[in-house]
């Protein structure tokens, strides 16, 4: 296999950030292509480990697994999207080693919004044991190094400085998640500049990733995450009435959204967190020379 099908771009960045929309809006350029395996997560592991995940199945992380979710790919632009690669000190190193040319697209998220999108996520999938405050949370899991990194996720600064330590600056693009929500269409096209390829094209955008909350009815949220044999049925009848993909997103993402409930972040609770977080905020302000000061109130 040649170095021609591995990727020369990489999307990272915070979860909760809209990664899934931008790859979906990404991937309708004709010179575009993004792995189908979602977060191949190689550069997070020495190469050659053996990983095992929660379902029980075994990974072994050669460079010819990773270079087998390329192989089909003959556009100009080739990339892979694995938002963790933020909070692994030694994705970097990895990255740097195997593509020392590559682009890397980060989209970030103000922390303390980000870190309770993850906490209603987890609550949602029942991953809390009992009632447990999100300030609960937070302390359970940097006390017992849980793989949540529910708070190091949010330290873009002290991970981001790797990346700029590493990688020339003219190879790192970043956008904040406001400028995603606000106006997906300018980043995709700042995108597009940014990959050198043709930025006329004009994407399908409009379709969310699925909002973060707490099911209102468990029947429906069942129905929706789960596989099941109505969901198995109705695939095929949707993609006969709604033959665009991102229509098909809409309608499933609003869907969602009906049967999710948000409750406030409680006020004392977000100045608590933010406190914890402003020393990185106002180093990563420097850093990527954006005025963060909304995440900051």
């Amino acid at each position: 296999m040649s170095q021609s099908k591995l990727p020369n771009f990489i999307i990272f960045g915070s979860t909760k950030s809209g990664s899934t929309s931008l790859c979906n809006y990404l991937v309708q350029h004709p010179d575009i292509f993004i792995s189908k395996r979602k977060e191949p997560n190689f550069f997070l592991y020495d190469e050659g480990s053996i990983i095992t995940n929660k379902k029980g199945k075994t990974t072994v992380y050669t460079i010819d697994w990773y270079k087998y979710w390329f192989k089909k790919a003959q556009e100009k632009a080739i990339g892979e999207a694995s938002v963790s690669y933020i909070a692994n000190e030694q994705a970097p190193i990895r990255i740097k080693s195997r593509l020392p040319d590559v682009k890397l697209i980060a989209l970030l998220r103000d922390p303390v919004s980000r870190v309770y999108s993850h906490y209603l996520f987890n609550q949602r999938n029942n991953k809390h044991e009992g009632e447990k405050s999100l300030l609960k949370v937070i302390e359970a899991d940097q006390k017992q190094g849980s793989p949540e990194q529910y708070f190091e996720k949010g330290l873009y600064y002290y991970y981001l400085k790797k990346y700029f330590d590493i990688f020339d600056r003219q190879n790192i693009k970043l956008f904040l998640f406001e400028d995603f929500t606000s106006d997906p269409l300018k980043v995709v096209k700042d995108i597009f500049t940014f990959l050198n390829v043709d930025s006329s094209f004009v994407p399908v955008v409009g379709a969310k990733d699925a909002p973060s909350g707490i099911p209102k009815n468990k029947t429906i949220y069942n129905f929706i995450y789960k596989d099941n044999f109505l969901r198995k049925a109705l695939r095929p009848i949707m993609r006969t009435l709604f033959p665009n993909r991102e229509k098909r997103r809409t309608l499933w993402t609003n869907l969602i959204s009906r049967n999710l409930s948000r409750p406030p972040l409680p006020s004392e609770t977000r100045k608590v967190i933010l406190e914890m977080y402003k020393p990185d905020i106002i180093k990563l302000q420097e850093l990527i020379d954006r005025d963060l000061s909304k995440w900051l109130s």
